[in-house]
């Protein structure tokens, strides 16, 4: 079953982004208004590297091993029982993430929609969903979510406009005055929901080509990071640096002052309607990675079957885990950006190197003669197409190492505006204004490199 699903660049990408905004929708603006302020739309530029070297690394992995995850890849390079100690640190990352968005939506519906509800019900009623979508594949997933994810993006990128009447350029003034560590520390927090998007390695071996896996992970990380930036800069111009710190949910309490006319004032309730599928969506992707996972340790091929007793573990540990919303912010913020930091960047080291060296063993094993032969069909191929592939592979890594560059630049903005905006408070200005632009060239040339990609690929 599991050999057989397939999903496509679109989908992966609406997926990826899913994964980021839903992150930290609901734990994390607060922290990062708290502790930069005005400057918290900066926080996330140590993730974006951080989600295009992940992007890089399962690109990788996916050109050395077809049609394997990460999980039957660590095993294969490391042996068993290495492999298995390393795939029960993902799969430790992967419960904590599903019990902590269990958590989150189960208590976001407590305190503001249900509050008569027992907290049981409204932890109980999601994990139903993860059983129910846990028999069936991620194709089924992704399909969804490629209902729900544009129109949770249309409806941010329109808070700008229902929220003209309200917002305050000055509120966000002077801009990266803030010390520099102050935003090394939020963009440190903000790394503890760009880590989940390690579950894409359990979908390595539904692509079938290893630069779409990194491409349409970058381009969708992207934009999620994106859309995100654009929820903390309209809670800051609207709120301004103050209050938000001191609500719970200032993404919540955003939706809230949009006013349009006398006669649509609770367009929070409509936007419910997205944000929770949104977030339910990014749960399952995970909690159906944490399956995968156990099923190729325990070397089975239909993960089903551990459906229901997996799904019965996570309400009872969400159920005794956290029993307030202060605990769980607490976990969210500070907890999980130290579990990411503390295996994600071994574990990604040791997979590396046993790969380079299972990849290089397996090279020194290969016959001679399958060289020589090879060479043949490529003559008797037209003279044209190994220019055109040439042509697309040139424009593809233009469009990357461009975007790369733009995001290098970004981080030069902040640098100098840290340095002199407290002196020259214009300069802080434009290098805001660089940078949002930078961000959104990025975007671009992201879905550049996916559109490369694609037309090569329609090109054979």
């Amino acid at each position: 079953m599991d050999s057989k699903q397939v999903i496509n660049q679109r989908q992966l990408s609406w997926l990826a982004a899913s994964m980021i905004t839903s992150g930290g929708i609901f734990t994390q603006q607060n922290v990062l208004v708290r502790i930069s302020q005005m400057d918290a739309w900066f926080s996330y530029v140590i993730s974006i590297f951080y989600i295009f070297a992940t992007a890089a690394f399962f690109g990788y992995l996916a050109k050395v091993f077809p049609r394997k995850n990460i999980f039957d890849i660590a095993t294969m390079v490391l042996g068993r029982w290495a492999g298995s100690i390393l795939n029960l640190l993902v799969l430790f990352h992967f419960w904590q993430v599903v019990k902590q968005d269990l958590s989150s939506m189960s208590k976001f519906s407590s305190t503001l929609l249900l509050h008569s509800t027992p907290l049981e019900i409204l932890i109980l009623m999601p994990c139903l969903l993860l059983i129910y979508f846990g028999k069936s594949s991620l194709e089924i997933v992704a399909r969804v979510n490629d209902l729900f994810y544009p129109l949770f993006a249309i409806a941010t990128l329109s808070m700008p406009l229902l929220l003209s009447n309200e917002f305050d350029l000055k509120l966000i003034t002077p801009v990266l005055t803030m010390p520099l560590h102050h935003l090394a520390s939020t963009n440190m927090l903000a790394l503890g929901s760009a880590g989940d998007i390690f579950a894409f390695g359990a979908f390595l071996h539904m692509l079938y080509n290893a630069n779409h896996i990194r491409s349409a992970i970058r381009h969708g990380a992207l934009f999620g990071v994106l859309l995100f930036t654009v929820y903390i800069f309209m809670v800051l111009t609207v709120l301004g640096p103050r209050m938000p710190a001191n609500f719970i949910y200032p993404a919540y309490n955003l939706i809230q002052m949009i006013h349009v006319t006398d006669f649509l004032d609770r367009l929070d309730i409509a936007l419910l309607t997205i944000w929770l599928p949104t977030l339910a969506l990014k749960t399952i992707t995970v909690y159906v990675a944490m399956l995968i996972g156990i099923s190729s340790m325990l070397r089975h091929s239909n993960y089903p079957v551990f459906n229901k007793q997996v799904a019965l573990f996570l309400t009872l540990t969400t159920f005794l885990s956290f029993h307030s919303t202060t605990e769980l912010l607490s976990f969210a913020n500070f907890s999980m950006p130290v579990i990411v930091l503390a295996y994600q960047p071994l574990y990604m080291c040791i997979l590396l190197v046993a790969t380079m060296v299972h990849k290089r063993k397996h090279a020194s094993q290969q016959p001679s003669p399958d060289e020589s032969q090879s060479q043949p069909s490529q003559a008797a191929g037209s003279p044209t197409q190994p220019m055109a592939k040439v042509s697309v592979r040139l424009s593809n890594w233009h469009w990357r190492w461009g975007g790369n560059a733009l995001m290098l630049l970004s981080v030069l903005c902040i640098l100098i505006g840290c340095t002199f905006s407290r002196y020259m408070p214009r300069v802080g200005i434009v290098c805001g204004i660089t940078f949002g632009t930078c961000l959104v060239l990025t975007a671009m040339t992201t879905y550049m490199e996916v559109s490369k990609l694609q037309q090569a690929e329609a090109g054979k």
